[in-house]
């Protein structure tokens, strides 16, 4: 079987290892070529397989002509995979068509619905969620993003992604939970024991890992010391993480900032107590899936849209919390009023850049959702109320006397599930056969499912977030 992959790019990480995975479960199973934008960056297991695409790497002009990206020609990829396999590959992967990174690669899967290609479009990541900029690269294709016929399906990481997409109007037979392979992470002998309990944040530290709620648990736990493991590389971004090591450093904070450019990431592993989460958004969720393969418990904050997948599987998260309620106001703060005015303003600004309609009934629908009991999520905060709710927790740490709990007891329970239920024999297998019933499915006539539906649910007052505007 030939198999046809294309994603943007072939930086390390991300989907690129995605597809390391992929190609390495299916073994002798699949002749797979990468075709990419750009060359591999670093060694990578997919070099023999990649092959360049010109003008198939990330590409936003806004004002490009219809189904080109800043003027240039369509990426002809059947011409392109005919060439690299010596005739039309059985099955098409492609990652992220609709991101809104190059639309004309979203172009290009259209062209490839009509002209009967058999594909598996794997989304990781939505312009819809929070990516505004991203959608408006699309605004000339926005109603043709998510082709639909009996040759094309679709691979969800999650349950949310999977129910997003049917209310859409993908047929369910088209859909399918496709969650990613979690691999073993490399043993590393455990060193001496910390004279304070060391928490581990495994994350390249962007806004929507919720980089204050550490700095909240660190004020609220002076006995232990906290690390984060990588500062963000996007520029863009670098001035809200250079305020928080700023803030850190005032409130003289037991927090170790890009902690990895110190240490090895194994050193790191195994030097930690525990590992932690305070991500407010996750596409997959790998974070609660690879601490249990080091031996690690993991603390912190849950994801139910995310991780309810893994606990079916029988995943025990149960010392994870879903919300971390601060009260609007309280003896200590008064955040009432600030909070309702950025809500709002956020909000409105938020439904402008995807052009969809504003009403007052949102706003109050998002405060009837967001407020429970007079408290508020602290994870849906921007920076600014943060740092009002982690100043006092310095001067008061009682205040959430509960700290993070212990999950110890639930590494080799949890070891086990993840193994089974996520190891790189079980993908390979499930891979496989969504592979089978695209190659057994008839090409029928092509229309597109309803994105403006999507964008509704992606824009839920219930899920709106401040850190993620």
């Amino acid at each position: 079987m030939n198999v046809a992959i294309v994603h943007y790019h072939a930086r390390p990480g991300g989907v690129t290892r995605v597809v390391e995975r992929a190609v390495e479960s299916l073994g002798k199973n699949a002749h797979c070529l990468f075709f990419t934008g750009e060359a591999a960056r670093g060694e990578t297991p997919l070099q023999k397989k990649i092959r360049e695409v010109p003008n198939l790497g990330y590409s936003t002009d806004k004002n490009a002509p219809f189904g080109e990206a800043q003027g240039r020609q369509p990426l002809e990829l059947l011409k392109r995979a005919r060439g690299a396999f010596g005739g039309e590959p059985d099955v098409w992967h492609i990652h992220n068509h609709s991101l809104g990174k190059n639309p004309a690669l979203t172009q290009e899967v259209s062209n490839l619905a009509m002209a009967g290609q058999k594909i598996l479009l794997q989304i990781h990541d939505f312009a819809e969620d929070g990516r505004p900029d991203n959608y408006a690269n699309l605004r000339k294709l926005s109603k043709r993003l998510y082709p639909v016929a009996e040759h094309i399906h679709y691979a969800a990481l999650n349950q949310r992604d999977f129910s997003f997409l049917k209310a859409a109007g993908i047929p369910e037979a088209n859909l399918h939970l496709l969650p990613n392979a979690v691999s073993p992470l490399p043993n590393s002998e455990p060193g001496a024991p910390n004279s304070e309990p060391l928490y581990v944040y495994p994350c390249r530290a962007i806004r929507r890992k919720n980089i204050g709620e550490l700095l909240l648990w660190s004020a609220a736990m002076p006995e232990a010391k906290f690390a984060i493991t990588l500062a963000p590389k996007n520029p863009e971004v670098k001035p809200i993480y250079d305020a928080w090591v700023a803030f850190a450093e005032e409130l003289d904070l037991n927090v170790e900032f890009d902690a990895g450019a110190k240490l090895p990431f194994e050193e790191m592993m195994a030097k930690a107590d525990a590992l932690i989460t305070t991500s407010i958004a996750e596409g997959f969720g790998l974070a609660f899936l690879e601490p249990w393969l080091a031996g690690k418990p993991l603390v912190g904050r849950n994801l139910p849209e995310i991780t309810a997948d893994f606990e079916q599987h029988g995943l025990d998260l149960s010392t994870l919390y879903n919300r971390l309620g601060v009260p609007l106001t309280s003896t200590a703060w008064d955040i009432g009023a600030q909070f309702f005015q950025t809500l709002e303003e956020k909000m409105r600004a938020s439904c402008e850049a995807y052009g969809h309609e504003w009403s007052d009934e949102r706003f109050e629908a998002a405060k009837l959702e967001l407020v429970q009991d007079g408290t508020v999520d602290f994870g849906i905060l921007d920076e600014e109320l943060q740092r009002i709710i982690i100043r006092a927790a310095k001067e008061d740490p009682s205040m959430f006397g509960d700290g993070l709990g212990d999950a110890s007891a639930q590494v080799a329970h949890n070891r086990a599930v993840v193994e089974e239920a996520y190891g790189a024999e079980a993908y390979g297998a499930h891979l496989l056969s969504i592979y089978h019933e695209l190659l057994n499915a008839k090409p029928g006539s092509v229309r597109y499912a309803d994105g403006q539906k999507l964008l509704d649910e992606f824009l839920n007052p219930a899920r709106f977030n401040l850190l993620r505007t």
